[in-house]
């Protein structure tokens, strides 16, 4: 994974300097205790605008960048309705102020906004809130930039966590030791080349300023000789290589390279992170489940039982005759009685099998519906997908919590005039059976395994759809089932009128009839 580096640092401030220096700071939220979002206003330009300037200092992926409303959501970031006090201290002094001074701590990664802050006593004091991308040292800091007194900070660093640097309100605030390292812009080719003659990626990010190994590492693709690189390198450090570093980010400016990389890094780890949580929920029952299946009842007992109970009834009169037959008798009772005696045995052990079966019956259909349910938290691609398979967790009582609304944004295509849809969740599933197929419209699902349910729209075609169409149905089906990463799976189709579900059934659950299997 790609990390902010102090250059890239250095072409954002660059690339954002005219809008963010002299604009307003109209609104402060805190998401999170690594997020900060400082919505400003900037006034200087033809046509005034609005911006989200989104910080984030989590150790894995610490940036800054612009962010819209599409990418805001990428992150998914809430805003808690009662905001910590780290954000009450900044809108205490930053709400509503000009930023002064924007300015980059040469060699670091730091970024710094300078305002001017009027006391109660009306004292003009220019005040800092400096942005700190250093891995897992990475703070938010506000600090009088007069006596660098220390205000507040997003992490407070006590002695007990860092001997090197300490970070809490009314301490002087200083920078981070600097490594001792080279500027190439300040040394000669031979210095250069005495360094990085074996081409060693890491060597030469030891000794130089701003060259990260990941950056390193496409510039030695892009060139093989060391003087090539020498310059190259002087050339970027000068700000002249705006298009190699955007590349390198992927996007057509550095802040949007920037939020689309960090957006999309954080999108799949929420996912994933939400998505185990979700799994967690179910995982205990889906073991219990497991193992009252693992057992498959059987009446063999009782079937002895009345075995027993007829040849006794058979031999009353011929007691002699059941000698060849291993059955045990009460000696205190009569053929008779005994005879009973297993009647009333095979009684209790039919009630118990018929009991077990449907206990075993109730759970396999459970398990099934349960395993269906991981599958589409697995599929899912989208935060609002589980939301809606949350709520469905939430009806059945594994979570504790209020239900979200959410919208069902059910995934369409159309291929060659057909219209396709495919449910990506119970939800989902329920809603284009009882909603949006019609009886003649096509059913498409994985045989035995679960998948998505997807419909072939054919009720307004004058055509039937052709096999290449069906098969293309098909292989939608299989790609969002627990069989795509498989070989051959089978597929079954049927028409949306012979789907029947069962009355006081779980949601998205029928059955069907006269289906065809397809293989894929």
């Amino acid at each position: 994974m790609k990390a902010l580096d102090s250059l890239t640092l250095q072409y954002f401030y660059q690339e954002n300097f005219e809008f963010i220096n002299g604009a307003i700071v109209q609104k402060i939220q805190l998401p999170t205790r690594h997020e900060i979002i400082l919505n400003i206003r900037n006034l200087n330009e033809d046509k005034a605008q609005n911006r989200k300037l989104y910080i984030n200092i989590n150790p894995k992926y610490p940036h800054i960048c612009f962010i819209d409303e599409k990418t805001s959501s990428m992150r998914d970031i809430e805003i808690p309705s009662k905001p910590p006090m780290f954000c009450m201290q900044l809108r205490k002094y930053l709400n509503g102020s000009k930023i002064k001074d924007f300015k980059i701590i040469k060699y670091e990664r730091i970024l710094e906004l300078y305002f001017d802050y009027f006391d109660e006593i009306g004292s003009l004091t220019r005040i800092c809130l400096a942005f700190e991308f250093m891995g897992k040292h990475s703070n938010i800091i506000l600090y009088n930039a007069q006596n660098k007194t220390i205000i507040g900070a997003m992490h407070n660093i006590s002695s007990d966590k860092s001997s090197i640097r300490e970070i809490y309100g009314g301490i002087n605030y200083i920078y981070p030791p600097l490594k001792q390292k080279l500027d190439i812009l300040n040394v000669s080719y031979s210095t250069f080349f005495e360094i990085a003659k074996n081409k060693d990626i890491k060597v030469i990010s030891d000794n130089f300023y701003y060259l990260n190994q990941t950056l390193l590492n496409d510039i030695f693709e892009k060139y093989d000789n060391l003087e090539d690189v020498f310059n190259f390198l002087q050339n970027l450090q000068n700000g002249n290589e705006v298009n190699f570093l955007v590349d390198f980010w992927g996007g057509k400016t550095i802040n949007q390279a920037l939020d689309n990389y960090f957006s999309n890094i954080m999108f799949n780890e929420i996912l994933a992170n939400k998505k185990s949580k979700l799994k967690k929920y179910l995982s205990n029952d889906i073991k219990k489940l497991s193992k009252t299946i693992s057992f498959v009842p059987d009446d063999k007992k009782a079937d002895k039982y009345k075995r027993n109970a007829d040849l006794i009834m058979s031999h009353l009169y011929y007691p002699d005759g059941l000698k060849e037959y291993d059955i045990e008798l009460d000696e205190t009772l009569d053929l008779n009685q005994n005879a009973q005696k297993y009647y009333q045995m095979y009684k209790k052990a039919r009630s118990t099998y018929e009991h077990s079966l449907v206990r075993f019956s109730e759970a396999k259909e459970k398990s099934k519906y349960l395993e269906s349910i991981v599958f589409n938290i697995e599929n899912a691609s989208s935060f609002d997908e589980l939301k809606e398979i949350k709520n469905e967790i939430i009806d059945l009582g594994y979570i504790q919590d209020k239900k979200e609304k959410v919208e069902s944004n059910i995934e369409k295509l159309e291929y060659k005039g057909y219209e396709i849809y495919i449910g990506k969740n119970n939800k989902q599933n329920d809603f284009l059976i009882s909603k949006i197929a019609s009886g003649e419209d096509l059913w498409f699902h994985g045989q035995n395994f679960p998948s998505s349910h997807v419909i072939l729209k054919v009720a307004n075609n004058k055509k039937e759809p052709t096999p290449d169409i069906l098969e293309f149905c098909a292989k939608l089906t299989k790609e969002n089932s627990k069989a795509r990463d498989g070989g051959k799976a089978s597929i079954i189709m049927t028409k949306r009128k012979n789907l029947k579900k069962p009355p006081n059934t779980y949601l998205g659950y029928v059955t069907y009839k006269n289906e065809i299997e397809i293989v894929i």
